[in-house]
């Protein structure tokens, strides 16, 4: 029997995908990371089989030669809706292949008037918000709160490193991925806007990585991984949204109709990415 290391988001996996990826007959094991800097150190310092990883990672770790092409485990490429693929971090999808997204939003207690629905509303400085818990997600939120959204490649080379506002760290308002806030709104009154003029994407991709041992465990793990049921099923319990169309017929009617799970089309035009490529070279991961 093969084993088949996984590293994945924390809380991304539930026993029955354990169960599901057993199957093929494998041994399975699941190591959870809390953020792209822990996700990037764990991949440079171990070897995985697969990895569960966001956009802003997966140019870092190609420039690093941690990836290995996804053909050398597939014999076809995996089922994706065409606006999910080729970008800037990889162009011909050969080493990173989406599943999920989500959105940067704001969030917090009161109505939804008392809650900001528009980034500029952040800008003057008299709401009080906690920004994103990472600092590259950070950098760009400041970098658009003092230029405009979305940031140009100069507004960030002008923004010298995000810095939490002192005395704002229990502030009602707060800055996260849709996904963190909507798993929050048991409390009550609580709210979440996706501002409509865009915001950021977190557009996450399986990948294999170089100290893989077996590909062929590792692409009929992929395959297993994006059979609709499975897919979402896995994308509704982390509350992202599918990137496969056929998928969201396992969605419930209710996650379906959210907005902050699942924008409008055409909110999602306006939306972009934390371009990791316009920072200068740095040892910290994003």
């Amino acid at each position: 029997m093969s084993a088949l290391r996984i590293l994945a988001p924390a809380k991304l996996f539930s026993p029955w995908l354990i169960d599901a990826l057993r199957t093929s007959g494998a041994k399975i094991s699941v190591e959870g990371y809390a953020s792209g800097e822990e996700s990037q150190s764990l991949l440079s310092s171990s070897a995985f089989d697969l990895a569960a990883l966001p956009d802003t990672a997966i140019f870092p770790l190609l420039r690093a030669g941690h990836l290995l092409p996804l053909g050398e485990a597939l014999p076809s490429p995996l089922p994706a809706e065409p606006q999910f693929l080729h970008h800037y971090f990889d162009p011909a999808n050969q080493y990173a292949w989406p599943f999920a997204f989500t959105l940067l939003a704001i969030g917090g207690q009161g109505t939804p008037a008392e809650v900001p629905s528009h980034w500029k509303e952040l800008a003057a400085g008299r709401i009080p918000f906690r920004p994103p818990p990472s600092p590259l997600y950070s950098r760009f939120l400041f970098a658009a709160l003092a230029h405009g959204f979305p940031p140009s490649p100069g507004s960030l080379a002008a923004q010298g490193g995000p810095t939490s506002p002192l005395g704002q760290e229990n502030a009602r308002i707060a800055i996260d991925f849709a996904q963190r806030l909507e798993a929050r709104t048991g409390v009550a009154d609580r709210i979440v806007h996706i501002p409509s003029e865009g915001s950021w994407i977190r557009l996450f991709h399986w990948s294999i990585p170089r100290g893989c041992s077996d590909a062929k465990a590792a692409g009929a793990a992929l395959q297993t991984l994006y059979r609709p049921e499975t897919l979402g099923r896995l994308t509704s319990e982390a509350l992202l949204a599918a990137t496969v169309r056929e998928a969201r017929q396992a969605v419930p009617a209710e996650l379906l109709r959210n907005p902050n799970v699942y924008p409008l089309e055409s909110l999602l035009d306006r939306c972009v990415f934390a371009r990791v490529d316009w920072l200068p070279p740095s040892p910290a991961a994003p």
